[in-house]
């Protein structure tokens, strides 16, 4: 699951998507955290990949 969220709004609300209903475009690990992420493509975001980062044992999407 992604959890997509915008940490510049104090009240925004999270949305949490299944890795099946996405595309991933690449996948790779960030050399400065050493943490995994994964660039996807969802139909409700058509502007363009966003970026997913692994932590606390889910992936993370903050839009801000």
């Amino acid at each position: 699951m992604i959890r997509i969220f915008n940490s510049a709004y104090r009240n925004s609300e999270e949305r949490w998507i299944s890795l099946d209903d996405v595309n991933v475009v690449t996948q790779g690990i960030c050399p400065v955290f050493s943490s995994p992420y994964i660039l996807f493509e969802h139909k409700d975001f058509p502007l363009g990949a966003l970026r997913a980062e692994f932590t606390a044992g889910h992936w993370d999407c903050d839009l801000n």
